[in-house]
C-alpha cells in the first residue's frame, strides 16, 4: 500500500506487518531515482486513506493498481492521479527492458 498525501509518497513500515517485497522495494527506489520523490515509511491509520491524493497497491501479480474508491469514499479526484500514474509508467518501463539503468533487475527468458 502506497499513498500519496499532502505531495509526499507514504507507504508502511516493514515493522507494520507487511510483506517487504520486491515490487515495493522497486518502486520505492524508481520513485527516488526516476522521481525524485522520497519516500516516508510509517504507520497508516485507515482514516488517512480517506483524505489522501492518492492511494495505490502493488505486488507481483497486482504490479503497480490504482485505488479510486475506498469504502464507497472516492479517493483524490476518484481517478488515478498523477503521482500514481508517473510510478506506474515508469515502473511498467524498467520491467519490461525499456531503461537500461534497471536491466539487471530482469532475467531474459530464452
Amino acid at each position: 500500500l502506497f499513498m500519496v498525501r499532502d505531495g509526499v509518497l507514504v507507504t508502511p513500515s516493514v515493522t507494520d506487518d507487511i510483506l517487504e517485497g520486491i515490487t515495493r522495494a522497486a518502486i520505492i527506489e524508481l520513485a527516488r531515482a526516476e522521481l525524485g520523490l522520497e519516500t516516508v515509511e510509517r504507520s497508516i491509520d485507515r482514516t488517512e486513506l480517506y483524505v489522501a491524493e492518492e492511494v495505490f497497491l502493488c505486488g507481483t501479480g497486482a504490479q503497480v493498481s490504482p485505488v479510486t474508491r475506498i469504502d464507497h469514499r472516492p479517493v483524490g479526484e476518484g481517478t488515478i492521479g498523477p503521482v500514481t500514474g508517473r510510478i506506474k509508467d515508469v515502473y511498467f518501463d524498467a520491467v519490461r527492458g525499456r531503461l537500461p539503468a534497471y536491466a539487471d533487475w530482469l532475467t531474459p527468458v530464452y
